[in-house]
């Protein structure tokens, strides 16, 4: 969503990932497989990047999963087709080089009373206040950052400072800046709340990120039409 993203790309491992009951989720994105959703709606992976899988629907509507939302589609019955995506509808996919992040990623929401709601401003980005470990902490979305990123001064105002080794680093616009690895007690924005969060404190970022490792953790998220959707 956002393409001037000044944090760059760290590596992240989804670990404990959730399977459907009674059937075996995917463990990767198979270009060509034909899977079902947790909705029961069935398509063809068309691409695959970070994770995520890109879907594409008998109406030739794509949407993006975490892979393990996804398994394997049972073999068609005789005399009923088989969904096919059309290669005129798939979408081009590409790495985003350096600190600057991918096309937005959309995950598909399942109707749910647990949403919330949020606008784009006239940049294309979104921005919005989060409670982290009980203070407020103004964060811009990016779904090209791995995980969540505080800069030094929300890190201090969440009670985190003391003790930190910055001992990873990152490409941003400005070049390599040290990053301190992090656990945060808990991320709450209105009724959402998750706890043990991934994290890290940036010594050079001017706005704090909510990037990936809480993002992955929502039941969906999309963005569409200017408006950011997220489930839990």
């Amino acid at each position: 969503m956002s393409r001037s993203s000044i944090l760059g790309l760290c590596a992240l491992i989804a670990a404990g990932a959730p399977s459907f009951a009674g059937a075996q989720s995917l463990t990767t994105c198979a270009v060509g497989q034909t899977v079902t959703d947790r909705e029961d709606k069935t398509g063809v992976i068309v691409s695959g990047s970070n994770n995520l899988c890109q879907v594409e629907y008998p109406d030739g509507q794509v949407y993006g999963w975490i892979y393990w939302n996804l398994r394997p589609a049972a073999p068609a019955k005789p005399g009923l087709p088989t969904p096919t995506a059309p290669a005129g509808n798939r979408p081009a996919t590409a790495a985003a080089p350096g600190n600057i992040a991918p096309a937005p990623t959309v995950l598909r929401t399942a109707p749910s009373a647990r949403t919330l709601v949020y606008r784009t401003d006239q940049r294309g980005h979104v921005a919005l206040t989060a409670m982290v470990n009980g203070a407020p902490v103004r964060f811009l979305v990016d779904t090209g950052a791995s995980r969540v990123t505080l800069t030094a001064e929300d890190a201090h105002a969440a009670g985190i400072g003391d003790g930190l080794v910055f001992n990873q680093r990152s490409q941003t616009a400005n070049g390599f800046a040290r990053e301190a690895p992090v656990t945060l007690r808990e991320i709450r924005i209105d009724k959402l709340s998750i706890d043990n969060v991934s994290a890290a404190v940036n010594e050079n970022l001017t706005v704090s990120l909510l990037g990936m490792s809480f993002l992955k953790r929502l039941k969906s998220f999309e963005m569409r039409e200017g408006t950011l959707t997220i489930s839990w």
